[in-house]
């Protein structure tokens, strides 16, 4: 916990001065998309107007952060205000935007240190740009993709965290229920708004949540489960009551007069409608209803018929077939209506009429379904070729980790067998000084032997004595000039081995240099001719490689091991020798722009260096 409190007090600071200077530009937008964030839930109108007031070209040339809050306020302000969407390209961007690595980081370091986050932070920018795109599917009818986009809107939000956007989260099920609805998919209907209220009733939304309880009796219908129905609208009912709601509660009877009349208790029907008409606060003074309720005049025409008040069924059944939504059950009731008066040709009329709506209706659903199969078959085939996609791209990152692993394996052997030249080498000159030291040494004792002898012949009268003593440095003499003799042909044999690869490596050097090099001559009239460079022959080129093979055989293991073409390990062996560009392309019979960028392009791919001056620097010293 201490180190968490230090880290806050480091960090809070020091993320506030960024936020400062990156505001500082635009404040006055900032300001204004906070004024419009305020009236979003209440006053989209108004906060759509404010975005559209902004000046275009201005906004431009803001911080990408701004541009990027004002889109997605603007999209959801026209989602809001139910205005379809056209494009995605917009708000794909945004998606890109809120799914940079570099903005989830910056989220999630101000949900640590700053509460709450700024702009929202945690995940909502990234949810809210999803669920908008979703939206922007749904408007082009493409369902699968937008469900799809959903479901990555669900994947964006961290139902861990504190600061979760459990308000858009439950809208995005909304959404996805609504479609599963239209697709005649009561099951994941009814998953969706169980997700639907769940995350309402966290978001702290309860009329949501309720009117999410309520929805699932479409779904219940669907599937011909009346009994859920009823105890599903009962609950319903008993939490509008608690919180005080009687208009609301009254308002939810439909679907059970519905019922009611399916199973002929006109009774209960009655009371229910009554009940209904009283208290839901629908209707106005001339009893019209309330446009999104108008199907109870269906349901109260049949109570009337069943009842035997055919006129006043007939108002209602008339009243209802102004609305083309509702011509089907218009045209139903009216062809009961008149089927129970006996009026032949208004039942030939509405009989027709009846078929003409269900054949319309049938249609449109055909013509549903067959947009929302292409739309599927579509984005199948977008799956199918991001797949394909996907897996070229692993196979390319198990190639790329093979060729790191081959790579890898070669350097590690470069290295050990340029360890081991060298350790080599290490030991010839430890041998070689060895050696020079053993000479020098023995070298010193011989002469120090010699003046020992003369002074034993100038001190010692006995001849005898002399002789002996003479004979025994004598020998020791000899012994030593022997060992003298042995070390220096040894010291000679290294040097003369040098020196013969240092006399041959030059002869070949300077051949080269002659051969790039232009020069005058007398012919045999005495007349001065200019004499151009000329290419290397096949055997001269057997010659150089052969001896920096034998000199320099680290840089041949090299160049041969990195796998460069014949003429790249040329231009390298020149290179090595300090030939240039102009000398090189005499040599080779390349131009000398071709050799240029050859050794850069080596330079560069192959040992990872800078120019051609450090490649040059590079060969000398391998």
């Amino acid at each position: 916990m201490n180190k968490v409190r230090l880290l806050r007090h480091i960090l809070t600071p020091a993320l506030l001065i960024i936020c400062f200077f990156g505001c500082s530009g635009g404040r006055q937008y900032h300001a204004l998309l906070e004024q419009v964030d305020s009236l979003m839930a209440t006053f989209p109108d108004s906060a759509y107007a404010l975005l559209s007031s902004v000046d275009s070209v201005d906004l431009h040339s803001q911080r990408k952060s701004v541009c990027m809050r004002y889109e997605l306020l603007r999209a959801e302000a026209q989602n809001k205000l139910l205005i379809p969407f056209t494009t995605d390209s917009v708000l794909r961007e945004v998606v890109r935007y809120y799914d940079s690595p570099w903005r989830k980081f910056i989220n999630s370091v101000y949900q640590i240190f700053i509460s709450p986050p700024y702009g929202g932070g945690g995940g909502g920018e990234a949810l809210k740009a999803r669920y908008l795109l979703g939206c922007v599917y749904r408007d082009l009818h493409e369902a699968p993709i937008a469900l799809l986009t959903w479901e990555d809107a669900i994947a964006a939000a961290d139902t861990t965290s504190a600061a979760c956007d459990y308000a858009t989260l439950f809208r995005v099920y909304g959404q996805m229920a609504s479609i599963y609805f239209r697709q005649h998919m009561p099951e994941k209907y009814l998953e969706a708004k169980q997700k639907f209220c769940h995350y309402a009733l966290l978001a702290g939304d309860t009329l949501y949540y309720i009117k999410g309880l309520l929805q699932r009796n479409d779904a219940y219908l669907m599937l011909g489960d009346t009994t859920s129905v009823l105890e599903n609208t009962e609950k319903v009912k008993r939490l509008y009551l608690d919180r005080g709601l009687t208009h609301e509660a009254a308002q939810i009877y439909p679907s059970i007069i519905h019922i009611a009349l399916d199973k002929r208790d006109y009774v209960r029907a009655d009371s229910l409608m009554q009940s209904f008409e009283i208290e839901s606060g629908l209707f106005d003074e001339h009893g019209n209803i309330a446009s999104s309720y108008q199907n109870y005049y269906f349901d109260k025409g049949r109570y009337l018929a069943a009842v035997g008040q055919l006129d006043s069924a007939e108002v209602l059944f008339r009243k209802l077939s102004a609305f083309e939504e509702n011509l089907i059950d218009a045209c139903h009731g009216l062809l009961f209506l008149f089927q129970h008066k006996h009026h032949t040709d208004s039942v030939a009329k509405y009989a027709l009429l009846y078929s003409n709506a269900i054949a319309e209706y049938l249609k449109s659903t055909h013509t549903e379904a067959v947009t929302q199969a292409d739309a599927m078959y579509d984005f199948e085939k977008q799956v199918q070729k991001v797949q394909a996609e996907e897996l070229k791209a692993k196979k390319w990152q198990i190639g790329g980790m093979l060729v790191s692993f081959i790579a890898s394996v070669v350097a590690l052997i470069i290295f050990l067998y340029y360890k081991k030249v060298r350790a080599e080498k290490k030991v010839k000159e430890r041998e070689l000084i060895y050696l020079t030291e053993s000479y020098y040494m023995t070298l010193e004792h011989l002469n120090k032997a010699k003046a020992e002898s003369q002074i034993l012949q100038q001190s010692l009268s006995d001849q005898e004595a002399i002789e002996q003593l003479s004979e025994k440095k004598a020998e020791q003499v000899c012994h030593l000039e022997q060992m003298v003799t042995d070390l220096r042909a040894q010291i000679n044999k290294l040097q003369d081995d040098a020196a013969r690869l240092s006399i041959e490596e030059s002869k070949i050097v300077s051949h080269f240099q002659s051969l790039a090099t232009s020069h005058n001559h007398k012919d045999n009239n005495g007349v001065i001719e200019f004499e151009s460079g000329r290419c290397a022959s096949t055997e001269e080129w057997q010659q150089i490689m052969e001896m920096v093979k034998e000199c320099h055989p680290q840089l041949y293991l090299t160049l041969k091991e990195v796998r460069l073409s014949e003429m790249m390990i040329k231009i390298c062996v020149l290179s090595r020798y300090g030939f240039n560009n102009a000398d090189i392309s005499i040599l080779t019979g390349l131009d000398i722009k071709y050799v240029s960028n050859v050794r850069s392009k080596i330079a560069k791919e192959t040992f990872k260096l800078r120019s051609a001056y450090e490649l040059n620097q590079h060969l000398t010293e391998l």
